[in-house]
């Protein structure tokens, strides 16, 4: 009887390690298809970089451009803005002399009338 218990344990054993021996060879199986795939991103990670780089320096040189013409822009924008003030003072002044005067004239010249 205790044969039996003996060729019962080492069938079991057998078993066992007939499982953990096809377990780990899916483990390591599953492990090289994961390093493939990783060498593969890596790959086609390190080329992308590069271009996205590339074109983040081109992004760069084009805002430093567009940065000196909003420059430009803002610089002659406040160079007319200046101009139309002058401009308008230099217009509006005499008008409303003008008009004064006139206003002035035409009162006295009613009051004069009327007398």
């Amino acid at each position: 009887m205790g044969y039996v218990a003996g060729l019962i344990a080492a069938i079991a054993f057998a078993v066992i390690a007939i499982l953990t021996a096809w377990l780990l060879y899916q483990l390591i199986r599953t492990t090289g298809i994961i390093n493939q795939f990783l060498d593969d991103v890596r790959i086609e990670t390190i080329p992308l970089m590069t271009r996205f780089q590339t074109t983040m320096d081109h992004v760069n040189n084009e805002l430093d451009r567009v940065d000196g013409i909003l420059t430009a822009v803002e610089s002659m924008s406040q160079k007319a803005n200046s101009a139309t003030k002058v401009v308008q003072e230099v217009v509006t002044s005499p008008i409303v002399k003008a008009i004064s005067m006139s206003a002035g004239a035409g009162r006295a010249y009613s009051k004069w009338k009327k007398k």
